[in-house]
């Protein structure tokens, strides 16, 4: 289970379904708290993830940072966003890093019975699995991201940003982009 946090309405923000909007002469930014349900599931375990379009409302390329953006919980602590070769690292377990499925062959080793190799085929069938299945998670992960760069005029990026999880107990939220903020609410609290 994940906190959901909603966006509240302001002077200079205004929701539309679950987004902040905040829109300025050089930008309009939406924010949404979107639960990641795609693999790997482990993210929504370990990180509280925002879903953002940043427009570009000019005639000249703008530049967009990670530095940026941050996120502050009720007690004016802050995050930074957390960078997708950090959750990569931080997700993906260690043995396999040590994993060299590609180089065993089944002459290699003198199985005694016909059970022995059965086994030893399946671990590697099951690992060469949970190889397609962390491709396909770093596949999301990267198609899915918010990509920090250059929008072009007129453009727009979107996806998912990633911060540390905020404790269940915090009851309210602030993104803040480049010195604006939009306030976030838990879900059930009124």
């Amino acid at each position: 289970c994940t906190t959901k946090y909603i966006p509240v309405r302001s002077e200079n923000v205004t929701v539309t379904e679950d987004f902040g909007v905040l829109k300025t002469k050089n930008y309009t930014l939406a924010v949404e708290n979107r639960y990641w349900d795609k693999a790997p599931r482990e993210v929504a375990d370990y990180f509280t993830t925002f879903y953002i379009t940043v427009k570009n409302r000019t005639s000249e390329k703008m530049k967009i940072k990670p530095e940026n953006i941050g996120l502050l919980d009720e007690d004016g602590n802050q995050f930074d966003v957390v960078s997708l070769d950090y959750i990569e690292k931080f997700l993906l377990p260690k043995q396999m890093e040590y994993l060299m499925i590609s180089n065993i062959e089944d002459d290699l080793f003198d199985f005694e019975t016909e059970d022995e190799k059965n086994i030893f085929e399946k671990l590697v069938d099951d690992q060469k699995d949970f190889l397609q299945r962390w491709r396909n998670s770093k596949r999301n992960l990267m198609k899915y991201a918010f990509h920090f760069g250059t929008i072009q005029a007129g453009a727009q990026k979107s996806g998912f940003i990633y911060f540390p999880k905020l404790e269940a107990r915090n009851n309210s939220c602030q993104i803040i982009f480049r010195g604006k903020n939009i306030d976030f609410i838990q879900n059930d609290v009124k």
